[in-house]
């Protein structure tokens, strides 16, 4: 199963390594019966030790996730877990049901008549239970109930590694060291087969709630541990203190765990902003000449219509056209034809004040949006645009013709929308064409004609 996570395809490789390493393990502890390797078995002399039975048991569930899905893999689960359960609930460690069952017994024997007796204890039965059960949910799809299985299962090594590291016998138990160095890859490969899917997939994710969740896993296990080890110390020798160690370190935990988790959402929602931010500016602007798109026109148009009945401010509309534009596009190609509607583009932004919109209609065609401006102060503007184009060189943008344009004027009528006002301005540009181009004419407010053919 491929992902696009990193964290993920790491996980899902690392899964058989980790069973492969469980494995060899389990089958190293078999091999030490036999051999007298009691050190491997026991690795302190007076510490519990590995029973033939977990080792066996550990290499078959090992098995099974390597084959994953294979029906010997089911069988092999399915048989774990029922003999964990029979430790569990109806056989005693020394009884004679698992007894039988036990491989090498003289060895077993003469390893229990050096000292400390081995057995399969509850802590270890329970997590190979943990970890059958994991295992028969991942192969029957139940990934979730597979993941939480797992986790479960990680949950007696790490009781044990605690009751080692801070000197606490009674955390420890039965399980021995061994034990826990079989246990612990044996259930993670089992947890990671399935890191593609669930709440293991959120927590490899790279997005902000994985890397939260991950750094909250982190602390949620490294500050109880090292607040446990300074209160092993210190108790014995001033219980006030440790009291005192115990609440600033929990405090300070929590305050950092929120000061990063508060950095981090904040990286992520500035990430969100500037994307939509680019977002709008696609919705929002034509691709091409980086002038606003019929879209915002339309929506800014209704704005200043709204304001224009609210409070009566005059709103006029310039239609602008290049003259002779497919002959540009005919004689130098396409590519110098959007040369030069970004120039024009550009001049018309550089010609308009702040609050006036530039937005490209269709083609070589624009809208100039002139807010607070009568027809005669609109006309004015749209004849200095006019020679301005008309005398700029477009020789920079491969085109050898002067390049001229012809602008229609419309002041928005009492009673008008913007598409009839735009009608009376497209009516005034193809007068200004019919009568030679390279001209400005403003629309009548009369009824306005269709542009003809």
């Amino acid at each position: 199963m491929r992902s696009r996570y990193p964290l993920i395809r790491l996980a899902l490789k690392l899964s058989p390594i980790l069973a492969t390493t469980a494995l060899i393990g389990a089958a190293l502890v078999l091999l030490a019966y036999p051999l007298g390797l009691h050190l491997l078995i026991r690795p302190l002399l007076t510490g519990p030790g590995t029973h033939p039975l977990t080792a066996a048991a550990t290499l078959a569930l090992a098995l099974a996730t390597l084959l994953r899905n294979n029906r010997l893999g089911t069988a092999l689960a399915a048989m774990v877990l029922a003999l964990m359960l029979l430790r569990l609930f109806l056989a005693e460690p020394s009884g004679p049901w698992l007894a039988a069952l036990t491989p090498f017994p003289q060895a077993l024997a003469k390893l229990n008549a050096l000292g400390h007796s081995v057995a399969l204890g509850e802590l270890t039965a329970l997590s190979l239970a943990a970890s059958a059960a994991a295992l028969l949910c991942y192969q029957a799809f139940r990934l979730t109930l597979s993941q939480l299985l797992a986790a479960f299962s990680l949950a007696v090594p790490q009781v044990a590694i605690v009751g080692y590291a801070l000197g606490l016998n009674r955390f420890h138990g039965e399980t021995s060291l061994t034990t826990v160095s079989m246990v612990i890859p044996l259930a993670m490969a089992i947890l990671l087969c399935s890191a593609h899917r669930g709440g293991l997939r959120a927590l490899l994710s790279p997005r902000v709630g994985g890397r939260v969740a991950r750094l909250q896993l982190l602390l949620g296990f490294s500050i109880p541990f090292l607040t446990g080890f300074l209160l092993v110390n210190t108790v014995q020798h001033s219980p006030d203190l440790s009291l005192g160690i115990l609440i600033v370190t929990v405090s300070q935990a929590t305050v950092v765990l929120i000061t990063v988790s508060a950095i981090l959402y904040d990286q992520v929602d500035l990430g969100r902003r500037r994307y939509q931010r680019q977002l709008e500016l696609l919705a929002t602007k034509d691709a091409l000449t980086l002038t606003y798109n019929r879209y915002a026109l339309e929506r800014r148009a209704d704005q200043e219509l709204a304001r224009f009945h609210r409070h009566g401010p005059p709103l006029s509309a310039l239609l602008v056209d290049i003259d002779h534009f497919k002959v540009i596009n005919d004689t130098y190609g396409h590519g110098v034809g959007d040369l030069v509607l970004q120039r024009l583009a550009a001049l018309m932004r550089s010609h308009c004040r702040c609050q006036d919109m530039v937005a490209r209609w269709g083609g070589e065609e624009f809208v100039l949006l002139l807010p607070d401006t009568a027809l005669e102060a609109a006309a004015q503007a749209a004849e200095k645009l006019r020679r301005l184009i008309a005398e700029t060189d477009f020789s920079e943008q491969g085109v050898g013709l002067p390049v001229h344009i012809s602008i229609g004027c419309a002041q928005l009528m009492a009673n008008e929308s913007f598409s009839d006002q735009l009608r009376r301005a497209d009516a005034a540009l193809y007068s200004a064409k019919r009568q030679g181009r390279n001209q400005v004419v403003c629309a009548e407010p009369s009824r306005p004609s269709l542009r003809q053919a």
